[in-house]
């Protein structure tokens, strides 16, 4: 088999990773958050980028290279998109106003669509497509802007984890170096391989990218102990306080309570009630609401963080700035606390002493935050 028929059946490869980072989130129940989604999203348009570029490179006539390299551009503009998102988002809080960043995105794809390509030019083993100027140089300076921003936020994260865990930095780094050297070498090699009249090989960027993809998948992979995103979690504990934690059933039965040590008295049972009384209220009152759950309640500093699993609810008073991360720790609690107790809650009683492990679930998340670096 020639060089250029390997290189043509590359972009598999990259395809494969980036699904089976997708495959492995939602697998691990990576998805309800926004930076979950976020990055979720922009995995499975990165591997959809990819594919997009295997089906255009072996096209066997104009018209599926056409398609094809059509949706590898869409592809790959909702992939920086949403990297920018999930990293904008992961390095702050997120916020209402981000969703304005989809907006050109979004303007940008009737364009692809509409008025981008300008024809194909074949070569000996495949085709290359050939844009216009305008729409192009548009197109080019978005993909840029967004992907640059997105590496900016990589490098703030990197910097983070840098001042508290020596060891993890390597890894944040290598994920940073990872985008910006493939990125920036991708576009050259691209651009060069468009300008020749007959080129030997396919431009190289999608097969690029299974190197982020690889170091990636290699970061969120289970066998890892030590994790980027707890570095991130106790640096960003700062900015809130954990006040109380309730842990309920479903039909509102309270099962376990913990209140920060100091903390104002609270009747536990009393808040437990309206709480339910309050989520019932929204479901009933607002049918579009239903099969959803309340979040969040906000109060001048004071949230009130719900996080529902299958059988049970945890919610968790701060004052401060809630975050995903925050969000994602109150989240594997309680699925830790309804795995540990499944033959308990599928035949609940409501005799909470049946349960198990509840109390050192809640103390956990009491724990005084002691960074890294200390």
């Amino acid at each position: 088999m020639a060089l250029v028929d390997v290189l043509k059946y590359l972009p598999l490869v990259t395809a494969s990773v980036w699904y089976l980072i997708v495959v492995n989130q939602v697998y691990r129940d990576r998805r309800h958050t926004a930076t979950e989604v976020f990055f979720l999203t922009s995995c499975f348009f990165g591997g959809t980028y990819a594919l997009s570029d295997f089906y255009f490179f072996n096209a066997v006539s104009p018209e599926v290279a056409v398609n094809a390299a059509l949706l590898s551009v869409s592809s790959l503009t909702m992939t920086v998109v949403f990297f920018f998102l999930f990293t904008q988002v992961y390095v702050s809080k997120m916020r209402s106003l981000y969703f304005v960043a989809l907006l050109p995105g979004i303007l940008l794809l009737p364009l692809v669509w509409g008025g981008l390509l300008e024809g194909l030019t074949k070569t000996e083993s495949f085709y290359l497509p050939q844009y216009r100027l305008a729409p192009f140089a548009v197109w080019l300076i978005f993909v840029l802007v967004y992907a640059l921003a997105g590496i900016r936020n990589l490098w703030k994260l990197h910097g983070i984890v840098k001042s508290q865990s020596p060891s993890l930095a390597k890894r944040s780094g290598g994920i940073l170096y990872s985008f910006l050297i493939i990125f920036f070498l991708g576009l050259f090699t691209n651009g060069i391989i468009g300008t020749l009249p007959n080129p030997a090989i396919p431009p190289p960027f999608s097969t690029l990218l299974v190197i982020p993809g690889l170091a990636a998948l290699l970061t969120l992979s289970p066998l890892r102990r030590d994790r980027i995103s707890e570095v991130v979690r106790r640096f960003r504990a700062r900015r809130y306080d954990l006040r109380e934690a309730y842990l309920m059933f479903n039909d509102g039965t309270l099962i376990a309570s913990r209140v920060k040590t100091g903390g104002a008295k609270v009747d536990k049972d009393v808040f437990s009630a309206t709480l339910d009384v309050i989520q019932n209220f929204m479901r009933t009152s607002f049918p579009i609401l239903r099969g959803t759950s309340l979040r969040t309640i906000e109060h001048g500093q004071y949230r009130i963080v719900i996080e529902r699993g299958r059988s049970c609810y945890l919610t968790v008073v701060l004052e401060g700035e809630e975050n995903d991360l925050l969000r994602r720790q109150i989240r594997d609690s309680l699925l830790e606390f309804e795995a540990q107790n499944a033959a308990i809650l599928s035949r609940w009683r409501g005799v909470t002493s049946e349960a198990s492990g509840s109390d050192e679930i809640l103390r956990r998340l009491f724990e005084p935050v002691k960074l890294f670096g200390q």
